[in-house]
């Protein structure tokens, strides 16, 4: 009998079983496909606090947001790190340089001035010199702030080992079919299918906590906890991968689109440079989302307005990836303008359902849904807590897996790991920054690996950090259970590598055979399983853009 059960295995899933496992509740974590399959692994990769939200005078998630982009610097500083990012003002462009300037003071107000670094403004040359390829005419001064970058994919899965480390019951491929009640109704148990085995099972429960991001009216309504309206207002955003030659970058760009003032980012990433996002109504199903023609001439053709000498086209693309925000439902008309608050429902027959929110404040949405379903159990199954004394809320000290073995817990720790992992195991430095900067203190047991088998040092590809080793290491303790696990969240050769996987493909297959078991029509449909996914990434190629 678990306390409670989590449907729902992405950032806020994740969150919540780490959270209630801490406390010392019994967890058990359904997730449909494999961990942060969903919006959480389609991010723009950013821990930030939301500047554009001051335009929409939303203060109190912009302190939210930049109180955890600190916590999380210092819980899993090899995932979340500080990104320096520019804000260019141009003459006739939405905001100007003295608003600007206004805005980053309140942004670092809010912070309380714990920012990386303060923002500092340029004007003149020195603005221009900042980024050499950014369009200096009419360029009225540039802004210097900071947020982080994360490798989104990576935290959901380290808070998922941390729950599981304390005991929650996680299960990916595991889909909730249905719910079992008493006689008044209240729910008793969770029943449940193996996607992978077509095996069917049920648990019993006390309490149930839905954390489902963009599935949850449609997960509601298979469950039978339809409501009298939709809890989500779903948008399409897109982002688009470069050769970092094409686009070439050291900082992040936040940039106001030229046709229609979106704000969009250019940002450097895995020697690559991402660009990004649209944010467009979307009422298809959540499983079949992908860029569209229209999506990448949009960001081509605003790129290109920015950085003239670019010229990009969409065949420069090397993948793309789409995902979907869960916002909450409301009667904003402009889908930038819809809040990025998250909302959490209590039910009376011991369902929570938490809806919306973004990456950066998952950690304490997760302590908001488990707070007020401790809370509900009190009132209504006191029998089911009495005698027992629940801990405290742990997760704003307790670091990540990776995180632990870093110190001091910043950068600078991240740095001195990577250089002692260099030099005990006489690694390649940037092999040893990228292990570092992935796993953190867990990076030593690859390395281990490595000096036992020296072929499970050579890269996967020749312009990216990534070793043989990780395939390994996805499947013996990264919880990867296909193709598609491996490549396209524990690491990114989906969306990063030059042919997106497909070259190394047979040979990741026959290792992950190996491991797992597969038989030879299993590793068949595993191999053209991931061959569709990568069609989808490419989906824009087949379609022409529809006209403006």
């Amino acid at each position: 009998m678990y306390d409670v059960v989590v449907i729902g295995g992405g950032m806020t899933g994740a969150g919540v079983a780490r959270d209630a496992a801490l406390r010392g509740l019994k967890v058990a974590l359904f997730e449909q496909g494999d961990y942060a399959t969903g919006t959480s692994s389609k991010s723009s990769k950013l821990i930030h606090g939301g500047l554009r939200y001051l335009e929409q005078a939303a203060v109190r998630l912009v302190f939210e947001s930049v109180r955890e982009r600190s916590l999380l610097c210092r819980l899993a500083p090899h995932l979340v790190r500080p990104l320096p990012f520019l804000l260019p003002i141009y003459h006739g462009g939405p905001i100007g340089l003295e608003r600007a300037n206004l805005g980053l003071w309140i942004y670092d107000l809010l912070a309380l001035f714990r920012s990386p670094h303060g923002h500092r403004t340029y004007r003149g040359a020195g603005a221009a010199a900042l980024e050499p390829a950014l369009r200096s005419d009419g360029m009225r001064g540039v802004i210097e702030y900071y947020d982080c970058i994360t490798d989104d994919a990576r935290l959901v899965l380290e808070t998922i080992l941390d729950a599981r480390a304390q005991g929650a019951d996680c299960r990916s491929y595991t889909q909730v079919t249905g719910l079992d009640r008493r006689g008044d109704g209240r729910v008793c148990g969770v029943r449940y299918r193996d996607v992978l085995s077509g095996a069917a099972g049920s648990v019993a429960c006390h309490a149930v906590i839905s954390a489902v991001g963009v599935w949850t009216d449609e997960v509601n309504a298979r469950i039978g906890l339809g409501l009298d309206r939709p809890l989500l207002r779903p948008t399409k955003g897109v982002h688009l991968v470069f050769a970092r030659q094409r686009l070439p970058i050291q900082r992040a760009v936040m940039l106001f689109a030229p046709c229609d003032g979106r704000v969009l980012f250019a940002i450097p990433w895995q020697r690559r440079t991402i660009v990004g996002t649209t944010d467009t109504d979307f009422r298809a199903t959540a499983d079949q989302v992908w860029a569209d023609a229209d999506d990448v001439d949009y960001l081509c053709a605003s790129m290109n307005h920015f950085f003239p000498a670019a010229r990009l086209q969409p065949s420069d693309v090397i993948a793309t990836w789409a995902g979907l925000r869960p916002l909450v439902a409301d009667c904003a008309q402009d889908t930038s303008a819809v809040s990025r608050e998250h909302t959490i429902l209590v039910r009376g027959d011991g369902v929570t359902i938490i809806a919306g929110g973004k990456i950066t404040t998952y950690r304490r949405m997760a302590q908001q849904g488990v707070d007020a379903t401790v809370k509900w159990l009190r009132a209504h199954s006191p029998a089911v807590l009495a005698g027992r004394r629940l801990g405290r809320r742990q997760t704003a000290k307790r670091p990540l897996p990776g995180g632990r073995a870093i110190l001091p817990r910043d950068l600078t720790g991240v740095q001195r790991l990577a250089q002692d992992l260099a030099r005990q195991h006489r690694i390649d430095p940037e092999t040893a920054d990228h292990l570092a900067t992935t796993y953190g203190g867990r990076a030593a047991q690859l390395c281990q690996k490595m000096a036992q088998e020296p072929a499970l040092a050579v890269p996967l590809e020749d312009d990216l950090p990534h070793v043989w080793a990780e395939i390994d290491f996805a499947v013996d303790a990264d919880l990867a259970r296909t193709i598609d696990d491996v490549l396209g969240r524990r690491l990114p050769i989906l969306v990063a590598g030059r042919h997106q996987g497909l070259d190394i493909l047979p040979s990741v297959a026959d290792r992950m055979a190996q491991r797992l078991g597969w038989s030879p029509a299993v590793k068949a449909e595993q191999i053209r399983s991931y061959q569709e996914l990568v069609a989808t990434t490419r989906a824009f190629r087949q379609v022409t853009p529809s006209a403006k």
